[in-house]
């Protein structure tokens, strides 16, 4: 399947199972680095990355990393939600300090992927208050 459409399930899945945020996805051709979506929930904001493939962590471009960086040295709330197909699992990490690249992004919560209904609220949560 493309990668393309694969973070897009992956988007219509957030939307479908995280309840209480307003999620924006964003196409950009215009903006290099900005991430897939924009999400509000219970007055915190964040922005989230989505990726999906078999490799063990998520990599980003330089201009998603020259991105990140610039939004949480300002303050932002920056997450990559990876779908790490080859371990059948969801994966959230924070964009933290200073990354140089994708490998200092920081695992701040894991589900097993398909994700029990019973747990996308621990995912929301992390995404809110994080």
């Amino acid at each position: 399947m493309a990668l393309r459409k694969r973070e897009s399930k992956l988007f219509d899945r957030l939307k479908k199972n995280i309840k209480n945020v307003h999620f924006t996805r964003i196409e950009s051709s215009t903006i290099n680095g900005i991430p897939d979506v924009h999400g509000t929930g219970s007055g915190h904001s964040f922005w989230l990355e989505l990726k999906s493939n078999t490799g063990k962590f998520p990599k980003l471009d330089k201009f998603q990393i020259a991105w990140c960086y610039e939004e949480y040295r300002h303050g932002g709330r920056v997450f990559i939600l990876y779908q790490a197909l080859s371990q059948g699992a969801l994966e959230l990490y924070s964009v933290q300090g200073i990354p140089t690249d994708s490998k200092n992004l920081v695992l701040v919560h894991s589900l097993p992927d398909p994700v029990p209904v019973s747990r996308w609220d621990e995912l929301r949560s992390f995404l809110i208050h994080h």
